[in-house]
């Protein structure tokens, strides 16, 4: 039996017009041109390689939609609007015009669906559907997945490697060039990736942004938590040389474990 989740967190930015996929191909860490229902992550960086925001991608039959966290849909229209002046593609935040469900257990029908994992999908849809509101569920696999979305507080601050997209297909390196692409592709071809995610455990709520130390030595920052089974489990981007389970403490005092991703996290769609 499948259950059905409204997905409130993320909003729509949608790039339409002749010129859309060649646009966009010239932004997106994702290749424009094999997009598929599997295979639909992708980032947008500024000029440093950092993530303004990552998402999920589909073509329309007006041209392009990029899933992102709510927080991120207008600051990224403006970050593209300084260079889709002279392309005839339009930029449109279709938050009120689009719903995100989350579907577990069964592959829905309807006008966008995306594959996440063997038992889950999104749903996209320009009207609203019966569903769920409780979306812990769904925010509680994505952090055991290893998915985690750049929000505000979090934006134009990782490499999109560090959210671990190269281990998810979201970042093609045998592309064209992309905003930021130089720096991505010599921190992946250079070994240069200081830090990388984990999934972190604590009996204390923290808060996305918050900044971890060991030995009063910063080492990273929390990217997302939500309650787990009476405790939180978040994901964390932190350096952690030897690649061991390792205790950090918060900056609100919480002592928490942190794990590197496994080998079946690093494929999780």
């Amino acid at each position: 039996m499948s259950t059905l989740i409204r997905l409130s967190q993320f909003g729509f930015l949608a790039i339409n017009g002749k010129d859309a996929k060649t646009f966009m191909q010239g932004y997106t860490t994702c290749d424009i041109d094999n997009l598929s229902t599997s295979n639909n992550l992708g980032a947008l960086c500024n000029l440093q390689g950092r993530m303004v925001s990552n998402f999920r991608i589909a073509e329309t039959n007006d041209g392009l939609m990029l899933r992102m966290h709510k927080s991120r849909v207008a600051d990224t229209l403006a970050f593209l609007s300084k260079y889709i002046v002279f392309s005839k593609a339009k930029l449109i935040d279709s938050s009120d015009l689009w719903h995100c469900y989350g579907v577990i257990n069964d592959k829905p029908e309807g006008q966008i669906c995306l594959r996440v994992s063997d038992n889950r999908h999104e749903l996209w849809s320009d009207t609203e559907l019966p569903a769920e509101t409780d979306d812990l569920p769904w925010q509680q696999q994505d952090c055991l997945d290893g998915l985690a979305w750049i929000e505000t507080t979090t934006a134009e601050q990782y490499l999109p490697q560090m959210f671990n997209l190269h281990n998810l297909e979201a970042i093609d390196f045998n592309k064209g060039c992309y905003l930021g692409q130089e720096i991505v592709a010599r921190a992946q071809y250079l070994g240069d990736l200081k830090r990388s995610l984990h999934t972190t455990q604590s009996d204390k709520k923290l808060e996305v942004g918050e900044e971890l130390q060991v030995s009063n030595r910063p080492i990273g920052k929390i990217v997302a938590c939500v309650p787990h089974d009476g405790n939180y489990i978040a994901l964390s981007v932190a350096a952690n040389p030897g690649n061991k389970i390792i205790t950090a403490q918060a900056s609100s005092g919480s002592d928490i474990v942190l794990t590197p991703l496994s080998s079946d996290q690093k494929s999780s769609r």
